[in-house]
């Protein structure tokens, strides 16, 4: 497995092709360090080890291939050399940002889902982590912390997204429906320039976390909203409800068909969407 270690421009020798147009199109970003791997198991496996090693602010892990991804809930997510975006992101949140550290999931996939936008592709934010296009997964975002005994130190946002075809898992692997960047658009696209996107988004967007704005964006992506869902929780409970909004922790917010209120809290939950939607019709005003 061959590695390229860029510090900045002048000091780095580039000897990949694909490290060469990465560092082209991330040159105007806060972006002090980053790590390029043509081939490795996670990127946040690296990221957490480099952040513990005292790794700044805005560094970056990037791989070409990625062999032992995973999203939540400890799922696989492997990509393919060429065909995807495998990256993390090495962030030292603020004092001020230690209680919007819920919110850093939604940062990650609002602005994959902002940068889709640029490409002329309305997508969705499917609760907690994960970006849909056309109801079908295109990405999915996993934020890890890393803690000093009882000190938040760094947390590492992974975000993995499908370009090419040859990213989507084959029918076995699939838990739920998925698609890819290109083939939603049609033609091919160059991946390090949305890639650009991604991150620009999120430090645009990362000192407006917790701001009004920032959560009236977050939940006007959110996906099916108004619609009827059903959540497994970790010990299997099944909650159902009607999908309202975000709560100011991050929260999803549901109302069930008793009229009560409930906040499923992030964490390793399923929500899929009720087939049929044969509930109750909605009378009165906005219980947001």
């Amino acid at each position: 497995m061959a590695s390229v270690y860029l510090r900045d421009k002048k000091a780095c020798t580039i000897t990949d092709v694909n490290a060469d147009r990465l560092w082209e199109n991330l040159i105007g970003l806060p972006i002090p360090e980053i790590k390029w791997f043509d081939s490795i198991g996670s990127t946040n496996d690296v990221a957490l080890q480099w952040a513990e090693k005292g790794a700044p602010d805005g560094a970056l892990v990037v791989a070409d291939h990625q062999s032992a991804g995973r999203g939540r809930m400890q799922r696989r997510w492997i990509t393919p050399a060429g065909s995807a975006l495998a990256f993390s992101l090495i962030l030292r949140p603020r004092d001020d940002e230690m209680i919007h550290l819920t919110h850093f999931s939604g940062l990650g996939a609002l602005s994959v889902s902002k940068a889709l936008d640029e490409l002329g592709l309305k997508s969705e934010v499917k609760w907690p982590n994960d970006v849909l296009i056309a109801r079908k997964k295109t990405a999915g975002v996993l934020v890890e912390l890393v803690w000093q005994a009882d000190q938040l130190q760094a947390l590492v946002i992974g975000i993995g997204l499908n370009v090419a075809p040859a990213s989507i898992p084959p029918p076995p692997e699939v838990v739920f429906p998925a698609t890819c960047v290109e083939t939603m658009l049609g033609k091919e696209i160059n991946r390090w320039e949305l890639l650009e996107s991604i991150l620009r988004h999120i430090f645009l967007l990362r000192p407006r976390l917790g701001e009004t704005s920032f959560m009236k964006e977050w939940e006007e992506r959110l996906a099916f909203y108004r619609e009827w869902v059903q959540v497994e929780q970790p010990d299997q409970t099944i909650l159902v409800g009607q999908v309202i909004g975000i709560d100011e922790e991050g929260g999803l917010r549901l109302l069930t068909e008793n009229q009560d209120f409930i906040v499923v809290t992030a964490g390793d939950v399923r929500l899929r969407p009720i087939v049929g939607q044969n509930r109750w019709s909605e009378t009165g005003g906005n219980p947001c």
